[in-house]
């Protein structure tokens, strides 16, 4: 059987980025998640092809055209929400061409609502982790077997919604193939304007968080992972890590393969001093350059200094807010101090201070707290910042309570670029206070000699990032 698994040209001009898988387009990572499931039915002799229709800039003409002539058996899209109707198009684009050939939906947005993508008896939804639901389905489908007992898929039976009891979380991600990246058309592409070099890939060394943020939206695949668990569990499924060993020897293989910079897309990177030095000792000879995402709370001076010697270049930190009452109310169990020591310690061993701060995700936001926030990022001189506004997804804490305090400016979630507008308001900071906000921090931040002096050289040209900026405002 051939496989394909596809990212079909946005119907709204907007890409959707479906890796963090909150937001639209900044630039192109490639999607390990889907890579990772590829590896697997490629292990069991599958022929297996992957087309980023957005990377070629096709439009909605082009890829019917490839579909009337491609012979694939089985067509795979994983969705996020902001791509669900994109993608949902696409499968009708699919009938209309060639008829009822299965199509698999997996990612958060068909593991939070699997009805929203199930038209047909031919449509399926894989639930939380891909890869061996994803490969049990491919079999079942292949033989011509009865799908009902794959666990971890939705599916319609005579006429019913059937969803299959759950499968539990993988135990052992070192047993799981490295990414099948060599199914990448377009390598040099991909890109990371934090890091500065191609070619760029991403490494996903665990899956999860073990912390209880009301907010959160982990990395698209341990968001699909953690809505899988929650729907039979009720709680957040266990952190699983993949061994040092397992992790040198993937970044051995990119070495190899001729890259140079890498993206660790974990939720949260460091855990532990032991098991993050050893990483570090074990990579720091191959010159990739490399960055993360880290809990201010998580670092010390030893695992900062092993990232640093091990060519870390920057550590993405969740802030959110400088306010402690804030950070109280949205369950962050962390104390503010601890954003600034960790500031601190990362540019004192030349790593990259990148911090995500988030407007309006308590009731405690003010304009006045808001204020407090934009200074302290400036007085702490952080290299890089991410401002956004709160947006309560499905399946988190945030929706539930944004759901029951009637928060949503229009009745109830809608995917929106977060960057830029409010889904939110509160009697006393409405939808245009919070957009105000975000855009006067941003237009502070960015534009900012400092900031585009010490950027121009990431980005490559001025022009380069110029086209970023554009995308803020």
């Amino acid at each position: 059987m051939k496989i394909t698994f596809l990212v079909p040209p946005p119907i709204d001009g907007q890409i959707p980025e479906r890796v963090s898988g909150c937001a639209y387009l900044l630039y192109y990572v490639p999607n390990i998640f889907i890579l990772g499931a590829a590896a697997v039915l490629e292990k069991e002799g599958y022929d297996v092809s992957y087309k980023e229709t957005t990377l070629k800039k096709w439009n909605r003409a082009r890829f019917i055209t490839f579909l009337r002539e491609d012979l694939s058996d089985v067509y795979c899209f994983y969705s996020v929400n902001l791509s669900q109707k994109t993608d949902i198009q696409a499968l009708h684009d699919i009938r209309e061409t060639r008829g009822n050939v299965p199509v698999v939906f997996f990612g958060p947005a068909p593991a939070d609502k699997p009805e929203a993508f199930l038209p047909d008896e031919n449509t399926y939804v894989v639930r939380g982790e891909p890869e061996y639901t994803l490969l049990e389905l491919i079999k079942t489908l292949e033989g011509r077997l009865p799908v009902i007992g794959v666990k971890s898929v939705s599916l319609i039976d005579r006429g019913k919604i059937i969803h299959n009891a759950n499968r539990e979380p993988i135990e052992d991600l070192d047993v799981l193939p490295f990414p099948a990246r060599h199914l990448l058309e377009e390598r040099n592409a991909y890109y990371n304007p934090k890091l500065g070099k191609r070619p760029f890939t991403a490494v996903c060394t665990s899956r999860g968080c073990s912390y209880q943020c009301i907010y959160c939206v982990p990395s698209s695949l341990s968001f699909s992972r953690e809505l899988e668990y929650k729907h039979y569990q009720n709680k957040k499924p266990p952190v699983r890590k993949r061994s040092p060993e397992n992790i040198i020897e993937e970044f051995q293989l990119l070495k190899s393969q001729g890259y140079k910079a890498v993206n660790v897309q974990d939720d949260q990177f460091v855990w532990g001093e032991e098991r993050t030095v050893r990483i570090c000792d074990g990579i720091k000879d191959l010159g990739i350059i490399w960055g993360c995402a880290a809990r201010s709370d998580h670092l010390n001076e030893p695992i900062v200094k092993a990232m640093a010697a091990s060519n870390c270049k920057f550590i993405d930190l969740g802030v959110e807010s400088f306010n402690q009452a804030i950070l109280d109310s949205i369950k962050k169990d962390i104390e503010v101090k601890k954003h600034e020591e960790a500031i601190t310690l990362i540019r004192k061993y030349g790593i990259s201070a990148k911090i995500n701060v988030m407007f309006g995700a308590s009731p405690l936001e003010t304009m006045d707290t808001i204020r407090k926030t934009m200074s302290e990022v400036k007085r702490l001189k952080v290299d890089q910042v991410m401002y956004n506004i709160a947006n309560p997804f499905p399946g988190t804490e945030f929706y539930t309570i944004a759901k029951e305090n009637k928060l949503f400016v229009y009745g109830d979630y809608k995917p929106v670029n977060v960057a830029k507008e409010a889904n939110i308001a509160y009697p006393h900071l409405d939808k245009a206070s919070l957009e105000k906000a975000v855009r006067r921090a941003n237009f502070e931040f960015f534009l900012t000699p400092r900031f585009i002096m010490k950027n121009i050289w990431r980005m490559g040209s001025l022009a380069s990032l110029k086209a970023m900026l554009r995308k803020l405002f």
